[in-house]
């Protein structure tokens, strides 16, 4: 079996957010207040954005670095931690990137 490559991270980023669950710590709530970002615009970003850097953290543990636009098509990214098949926790947002 291969290792993982950004695509697959995509597919798997897509299903957590179908099927999974998504977990948004208060850290991620205050960086979307400053930087003017809704779920919706996150949302956007993870389903139609590309993972471009991604580390491994541990056992079916990556950090992933997803950019793409938001909502009103401007450029951001969202740095989020998968954790398996199931799990995902919005580390930040990023805006104007």
């Amino acid at each position: 079996m291969g290792g993982i490559t950004p695509e697959i991270l995509e597919i798997r980023i897509r299903e957590i957010l179908n099927y999974g669950s998504v977990i948004y710590p208060a850290h991620v709530k205050k960086r979307m207040a400053e930087r003017n970002y809704s779920f919706g615009d996150i949302r956007h970003i993870l389903v139609k954005g590309k993972v471009r850097s991604f580390a491994k953290e541990g056992n079916e543990k990556y950090r992933c670095e997803v950019h793409g636009e938001d909502l009103e098509g401007d450029h951001g990214a969202v740095i989020t931690i998968v954790v398996g098949n199931t799990k995902m926790i919005i580390v930040t947002v990023l805006g104007g990137i």
